[in-house]
């Protein structure tokens, strides 16, 4: 059976943590690739990503005291073919060491980004294990 991701919302992509020069790179992949982009504000990491994408079902609650110091790109409502290409574009434009990528699934959008960012993490590190021998 299929996971399907449900009152999917327009096609964006969601960056937190960046500086405005790389944020700028960012705004030029987007438009390149005819996709919104979404900058999220620091007090984003204690919110839901089916509410930072925009899904309907999903409301503010985050303490807007919280954040986190980490860097995260989501990639919301992209076929595999656009997704590609987005990343494909990134690498080309200097966008290609960011290790906590992730695609909105019906799981992740009920996480708040910094469970995303933790479990992202912890996936980067199982699949980078002994490479810096």
């Amino acid at each position: 059976m299929k996971s399907r991701v449900m009152n999917a919302p327009k096609q964006q992509l969601l960056i937190y943590g960046f500086d405005d020069e790389t944020t700028d790179k960012f705004k030029a992949v987007a438009e390149r690739m005819k996709t919104e982009l979404s900058v999220l504000p620091p007090e984003s990491a204690a919110e839901q990503v089916g509410f930072l994408a925009g899904f309907a079902g999903f409301s503010a609650k985050a303490d807007k005291s919280a954040s986190d110091p980490r860097q995260c790109v989501i990639f919301s409502c992209m076929d595999g073919k656009k997704l590609s290409r987005t990343v494909d574009d990134m690498r080309a434009n200097g966008l290609g060491g960011i290790p906590l990528k992730a695609a909105v699934t019906s799981v992740n959008q009920k996480m708040t980004l910094s469970e995303l960012m933790d479990e992202l993490e912890k996936e980067h590190r199982i699949m980078h294990k002994g490479e810096d021998k």
